[in-house]
């Protein structure tokens, strides 16, 4: 039972991570860049920050 748990927090933290990287490289595109190019990255930053919410909320891990 503790892999399972040592499990899901490695893939916790990479969507985490993943979520994080990839909104901030939308804000950075869209303010140093293009809005063009910006905007469709910060939306799919959004959809992974989503992604991870429902993770946390379906494991029942704390915030």
């Amino acid at each position: 039972m503790g892999s399972l748990v040592v499990r899901q927090k490695k893939v916790e933290k990479n969507k985490r991570y993943l979520a994080i990287g990839v909104t901030a490289a939308g804000a950075a595109a869209a303010t140093l860049l293009t809005p063009i190019i910006g905007v469709p990255v910060l939306i799919a930053g959004g959809y992974l920050g989503w992604d991870w919410f429902k993770f946390r909320a379906k494991n029942g891990m704390r915030f």
